[in-house]
């Protein structure tokens, strides 16, 4: 996380010192964000336990801040990371001759960094929050102020994945209605015991496959 978080904020502290020159940050920053990805897939796999990362000051509650790795996380991480390299690779001479283009890659940056934290969230709450980070982030990579066309369609956009909000937190909702948590490691422990359902136009689905879909 910490490579493109760096990155994200040198490009928007120092857009004037670096200038043109601002594609390199992000690059050197996925490269090292993808060699620590390999290496965190590495230990996931070898290991039989996930990986918890506290990230707040305080344990307990209904809300906690932290990493949760296993493998699927891990292999999403790599993934991301992988992807992000490519992109930035693709991109390194999008948008230079505008005056946005520091703005374009410090984003790019920040979209990493929300990805990541997604995939590697602990519970369902901060699945979402990250969720709505990443809504926000889409919008201002699309809007370009300059172009009628590019504002128009951050609009939309934003608009569909509100949609996306209210099927988003209903499943966050029923989760802890049917298991009393949102914490990862207990849904899936009580998941596997509690076999509880919901009743949908006379028929019964199973509570894991409603709160997937939503």
């Amino acid at each position: 996380l910490l490579g493109p978080l760096t990155a994200a904020v040198a490009i928007g502290l120092f857009e004037r010192q670096i200038g043109r020159k601002v594609y390199r940050i992000g690059t050197a920053a996925q490269i090292a964000s993808l060699a620590i990805s390999l290496l965190v897939l590495y230990q996931a796999g070898a290991s039989t336990e996930p990986i918890h990362v506290p990230l707040s000051l305080a344990d307990g509650g209904l809300f906690q801040f932290g990493l949760y790795i296993d493998r699927l996380a891990a292999v999403m991480l790599t993934l991301i990371s992988t992807i992000g390299f490519l992109i930035f690779r693709f991109a390194i001479r999008y948008m230079e001759q505008e005056t946005g283009r520091a703005r374009f890659h410090g984003l790019l940056n920040l979209m990493t960094v929300i990805l990541l934290c997604m995939v590697s969230s602990r519970n369902l709450l901060m699945l979402f929050v990250f969720w709505q980070l990443i809504s926000w982030m889409l919008y201002l990579l699309v809007h370009n102020y300059s172009h009628p066309a590019s504002v128009h369609a951050a609009g939309k956009t934003y608009t569909i994945l509100r949609i996306g909000d209210v099927a988003f937190l209903a499943g966050v909702v029923l989760a802890y209605r049917a298991y009393g948590t949102l914490e990862f490691p207990q849904l899936f422990i009580k998941a596997a015991q509690i076999q509880e359902t919901f009743s949908l136009g006379g028929f019964s689905i199973g509570a894991p496959t409603v709160i997937t879909l939503l």
